[in-house]
C-alpha cells in the first residue's frame, strides 16, 4: 500500500538461498568467465547485486547463525562447526516472520546446520535430513538436487498465507564432486562445476515459483556463508584465514516491484540479511543488531553510513595454539588483527 514512504514492493514471500563455499568472483554477475551461473546472473540483472558483501567468519555454522540472527559471532556465541547451541534467548528471522504472520520452511544440506545447533528456531518446517556416512558427520551432505526436491515439495503445500522458505546448498564445499553435465563442462574446474550445478538447482526454485504465479511477489535472496581460498597464500579451502577469496561473498536481492536495478559499492555483511528481509517483509527490526536494513539502497534511495566498517574473524588458529585473526573492512582499510597486524587499502589493492 501508500505510506509516507512512497510505493513498498508488494513483497508476499521470500526465498533465501545460501549457496555454501562460494566465492563471489564464481559468479557471473561478479566476473566471473564462462557463463557459469545464468539463473543467479538472470536475478541479478532484475535486482541488487552488493559488490562488498562480507561475511563475519569464514565458517559454516557462525555465519549462517549470524544470517539468521542480524549479529556477529562474539554476540551470538557461535565459533565453530559442531560447538555448542543459538541460545533461545536469540530472535533469529524466522521467529520474527513467523510471528509476522509467515509460515516458515527450511531446507539444509548438510550436517554442520542439523537442527541440535538451534538454527531451527522460527522454522515451522526445518528439513535437515541429511544421510549418515558413518564416517566424520561434517561431510555428510545431500545432492543439490535432493534439496530443491525437498524445498519445492514444501512450497507445493503452501497455501494462502505468505511464506519464508530457507534453502541451503553445500555442494561447493569440498570435496568437488559436480553432478552431470557440470563435470565435464567444468572438467579442468571441478568447484567452478559445482557452483554451476547449485545456479542450476535455483533455476529450478525460481521456475517453480514462476509456474505457481508467486514470482512477482517473492523476494528472492542469494548469498553465501563464505568464500573458498582456493590455494592462494597457501591455504587450499577456508577457516583459518580472512583474506578476501574467504570472506567476500555474493549477496543479490531481487524485490518483485523495485524497478531500480543497480549495484551497490559499500561494504555490506551478511548481518544486513535480517534487518534488510524483515524490513522487505514489511516488518519492523529491532534497532539493536549490528546488522542493517539495506532496503534505501534496493530501493535507489540515498542512504547508507559513511565509514561504516564490518567485523569479522577467525578462530581456528587458536586450536592450535596461535593466535586469533581479527578484523575489520570499511570503504577503504581493511584490518586484520593479530601477532603481526595486517593492515589493506583496499582501493589501491582490492585483491
Amino acid at each position: 500500500g501508500c505510506g509516507d514512504r512512497g510505493e513498498r514492493p508488494a513483497v508476499r514471500n521470500v526465498v533465501l538461498v545460501s549457496i555454501d563455499t562460494c566465492r563471489a568472483d564464481r559468479i557471473g554477475a561478479y566476473g566471473a568467465a564462462g557463463d557459469p551461473t545464468p539463473r543467479i546472473d538472470e536475478l541479478a540483472r532484475g535486482g541488487t547485486r552488493f559488490d562488498r558483501a562480507y561475511s563475519p567468519a569464514p565458517i559454516t555454522l557462525p555465519a549462517h547463525a549470524s544470517m539468521m540472527t542480524g549479529t556477529i559471532p562474539p554476540f551470538h556465541g557461535l565459533h565453530d562447526n559442531g560447538e555448542g547451541r543459538l541460545g533461545d534467548d536469540h530472535v533469529t528471522l524466522a521467529e520474527r516472520l513467523r510471528d509476522g504472520g509467515f509460515e516458515t520452511g527450511a531446507v539444509v544440506g548438510s550436517f554442520v546446520l542439523d537442527a541440535r545447533f538451534g538454527l531451527d528456531q522460527g522454522f515451522d518446517l526445518y528439513d535437515d535430513r541429511v544421510p549418515r556416512s558413518g564416517g566424520a558427520e561434517w561431510i555428510d551432505q545431500r545432492r543439490g538436487a535432493d534439496v530443491t526436491d525437498a524445498a519445492l515439495g514444501w512450497l507445493e503445500g503452501r497455501g494462502e498465507r505468505p511464506f519464508f522458505l530457507f534453502v541451503h546448498y553445500f555442494d561447493p564445499h569440498m570435496l568437488y564432486d559436480p553432478p552431470e553435465p557440470f563435470r565435464s563442462r567444468f572438467e579442468d574446474d571441478p568447484y567452478q562445476g559445482e557452483i554451476a550445478s547449485v545456479d542450476h538447482e535455483i533455476g529450478r526454485i525460481v521456475d517453480a515459483l514462476r509456474a505457481r504465479g508467486l514470482l512477482d511477489s517473492t523476494a528472492i535472496v542469494v548469498t553465501a556463508d563464505h568464500g573458498e581460498m582456493l590455494g592462494e597464500r597457501g591455504e587450499e579451502t577456508h577457516t583459518y584465514f580472512v583474506y578476501e577469496p574467504a570472506v567476500r561473498v555474493p549477496m543479490i536481492v531481487r524485490v518483485p516491484g523495485v524497478e531500480v536495478v543497480s549495484s551497490v559499492a559499500e561494504p555490506v555483511g551478511l548481518v544486513d540479511l535480517l534487518p534488510t528481509i524483515v524490513g522487505l517483509a514489511g516488518l519492523t527490526a529491532p534497532g539493536d543488531l549490528d546488522g542493517r536494513d539495506l532496503g534505501p539502497s534496493i530501493r535507489g534511495e540515498a542512504g547508507g553510513e559513511p565509514d561504516r566498517t564490518l567485523y569479522f574473524q577467525a578462530l581456528e588458529s587458536t586450536k592450535y595454539g596461535a593466535n586469533p585473526l581479527l578484523g575489520s573492512v570499511g570503504e577503504r582499510w581493511k584490518l586484520i588483527d593479530t601477532t603481526r597486524p595486517e593492515l589493506y587499502d583496499l582501493l589501491e589493492d582490492p585483491g
